[in-house]
């Protein structure tokens, strides 16, 4: 952790976002960095790897196989060897996420607070009526998992430097096992739009959660592109996964199609495998791009501002529990009362929803709109609508129209001064109205990848997908 004032600590999903900024200055660093948790030093020998020095055992977003996989693009997509390497590695910690956050092996999964500290009304690491919570977040991030997992897969065996088809086919099918129990059990609501949690109590009892918050989002960020020859083996060797698409009704090219999932001419088809459906996505971004709810002026809220006027009360086994909006500091003592979830807008949730965009973007092409924001009646692609979040979260630190940089909110000295103006600080997160910078900000480097969204703004990254397909070309030649 970049820390100058506290003392160096590590976080481990803390560290993938700072590697993913600290690529585009220093990559070997940066990918020093990922393999270093991965030493046999800090990951455990059944494949955890440690969230923090003060609680090993602690459990953050697996967000590792992304980081390399863009740390990997970054810096060319030349160093095979590196994603060999921390491939490996990582394949040992999805087998641990595997066997131990899925108590039931229903392929929902738990994992607890997973570094969005209060974002619910209740403490997701200790629930305070026993029990198990279902997580629409942990399920969506081990979906997200098998993606990357799933893309290194496809790095090493269109580079030669491995085989490793069979790998690929492994986490296509976790990939599908993982979409059909979040489509089956009961953790997506009809009515809202939204992904909820789901806590089963010791009675037996199912208890939906219904926060509106960034946890009901992450299973979208889920989302990856089989190719026609990827597709075919995949279902000539993969028997979990044809069957999976026989069971919704998708084995027929046809229906795949209609369905929006197919595309492409024969010879060069492509699918789309998505935890969130297109009729799903589409109510979902309705949600989030409303600016009565997620949007605000300077990118995502952690917690809909629909909460402002409408607290939610959890009620279960004589337990009450509230939550409401709170765009700045917390009001609630819940982890120290130094970390909220509650409404600022952060910037790792803010970034993966980006680059989600874009992909599918790239799958869809300007086929695809949506109405941006929420009720305006303007419908634009994908790409525009990731260029605006992008834009909106850029606008935290650029002077507006009247000079004023929104991180700084009412300080003046940092508004006014010369000497300050222009010295700008990665807060740990921002008010979730204006912009202000709140929070920590002697530890928090993973708003840094501020640095990324704007190159990315400006072409100047290649994105995953193209890295990878330029391997694939690279081999057949």
């Amino acid at each position: 952790m970049p820390d100058k004032w506290e003392y160096p600590w590590f976080a481990a999903w803390d560290l993938a976002f700072h590697c993913v900024a600290l690529a585009h200055v220093d990559p070997a660093f940066a990918k020093y960095q990922l393999l270093l948790l991965c030493r046999e030093w800090f990951q455990h020998p059944n494949g955890a790897l440690p969230a923090y020095e003060w609680d090993f055992g602690d459990v953050n977003p697996p967000v590792q196989a992304w980081a390399a996989l863009e740390v990997f693009a970054i810096d060319g997509g030349r160093d095979i060897d590196f994603i060999s390497r921390v491939f490996d590695k990582l394949l040992v910690g999805f087998n641990w996420w595997v066997n131990q956050e899925d108590r039931e092996g229903n392929n929902l999964f738990e994992g607890g607070f997973l570094g969005l500290d209060n974002i619910g009304p209740i403490d997701r690491s200790h629930l305070p009526v026993g029990g198990i919570l279902e997580q629409s977040d942990g399920t969506g991030w081990m979906g997200f998992y098998a993606v990357a997992m799933g893309a290194m897969a496809v790095v090493l065996n269109r580079s030669g430097q491995r085989p490793a088809q069979d790998l690929v086919i492994k986490f296509v099918e976790h990939f599908a096992a993982i979409s059909e129990a979040l489509d089956e059990l009961g953790l997506w609501d009809e009515t809202d739009g939204l992904y909820y949690d789901r806590l089963k109590t010791p009675s037996g009892e199912a208890v939906p959660v219904k926060t509106r918050s960034m946890v009901g989002i992450i299973p979208a960020l889920a989302a990856a592109v089989l190719t026609e020859d990827d597709l075919q083996r995949a279902l000539t060797f993969g028997k979990q996964y044809a069957d999976f698409l026989a069971r919704n009704d998708m084995a027929d090219p046809q229906k795949l199609t209609e369905r929006g999932l197919l595309r492409g001419k024969p010879g060069q088809q492509r699918m789309l495998l998505s935890m969130c459906g297109p009729d799903r996505l589409e109510r979902l971004l309705a949600k989030l791009f409303d600016e009565n709810e997620f949007l605000s002026p300077h990118g995502l809220r952690a917690l809909s501002a629909y909460h402002r006027a409408h607290p939610y009360t959890l009620e279960v086994e004589g337990i009450t529990a509230s939550i409401d909006y709170e765009p700045a500091e917390s009001t609630t003592p819940m982890f120290g009362g130094n970390s909220n979830w509650r409404g600022p807008i952060w910037f790792p949730l803010n970034y993966l929803t980006v680059s989600i965009l874009e992909r599918y973007h790239r799958f869809y092409g300007d086929d695809y709109t949506i109405e941006y924001p929420t009720g305006s009646g303007k419908l634009l692609t994908l790409d525009k609508v990731a260029a605006d979040l992008s834009d909106r979260l850029i606008s935290i630190f650029t002077n507006g129209p009247d000079g004023r940089r929104p991180c700084f909110g009412g300080t003046e000295l940092m508004q006014a001064n010369p000497a300050w103006h222009d010295n700008l600080i990665f807060s740990e997160y921002f008010h979730g109205d204006n912009g202000a910078a709140i929070g920590a900000f002697h530890q928090t480097g993973w708003t840094g990848v501020i640095a990324d969204l704007i190159r990315r703004r400006h072409g100047d990254v290649e994105a995953v997908g193209d890295v990878v397909r330029r391997i694939g070309i690279k081999a057949r030649q």
